[in-house]
């Protein structure tokens, strides 16, 4: 019985030791290697603003991305969009559309093969239109993200904060949820 437990252990040992071994010399390829020092990066961002009810999709929006590099690994951003709210009888304030023009920093850490964490923080600026008034509304963003690089494009997950600073009865603070599709330099990564 216990040479049974031995050789089972020592079975497991030789096991693990070959696939570490394995895992070490096995690389993924690394996609868009040069895409890091491209100057400008173009995309569009999808995301919403979950509120507490049972629906997810209270607050939706679509943002256009266009980024900056000003030095390695540091962004300047600009994504205007529009918030588009679905109308919700049980709440008691009037639906809105807002356009937003956020005006972002974003830091981006060391890559590791093909997922590159950042944060990502800055002021925006919103229009809100309702049917009776227009308002100017201010906002703080702040959040994080993973960048993935694919094969000809690159994918990020953000998660943000937005607080309101201009006073708005209706919003103080905001959770914003976003997928994002990108590209460094527009088409160029499409020709390769």
């Amino acid at each position: 019985m216990l040479r049974n437990k031995s050789l089972l252990l020592v079975s497991l040992v030789l096991l693990l030791t070959c696939t570490l071994n394995a895992q070490k010399k096995f690389r993924p390829s690394l996609n868009l290697s040069g895409a890091d020092e491209e100057t400008w990066n173009f995309g569009v961002l999808f995301g919403n603003y979950p509120n507490s009810s049972a629906d997810f999709l209270e607050n939706y929006t679509v943002r256009f991305s266009l980024e900056r590099t000003l030095i390695p690994r540091f962004d300047l951003r600009l994504e205007p969009g529009v918030i588009l709210e679905k109308q919700n009888l049980e709440i008691s304030f009037e639906p809105y559309t807002e356009l937003q023009l956020p005006l972002l920093f974003k830091y981006s850490a060391n890559r590791v093969e093909n997922i590159n964490p950042f944060i990502i923080g800055g002021y925006q600026l919103g229009y809100r239109m309702q049917t009776e008034s227009t308002t100017l509304a201010h906002y703080i963003e702040t959040g994080l993200g993973f960048d993935f690089y694919l094969k000809k494009s690159k994918a990020a997950l953000h998660l943000r904060v937005q607080h309101d600073i201009s006073g708005l009865p209706d919003k103080s603070s905001s959770l914003f949820i976003g997928l994002s599709v990108e590209t460094r330099d527009g088409w160029k990564l499409y020709r390769q």
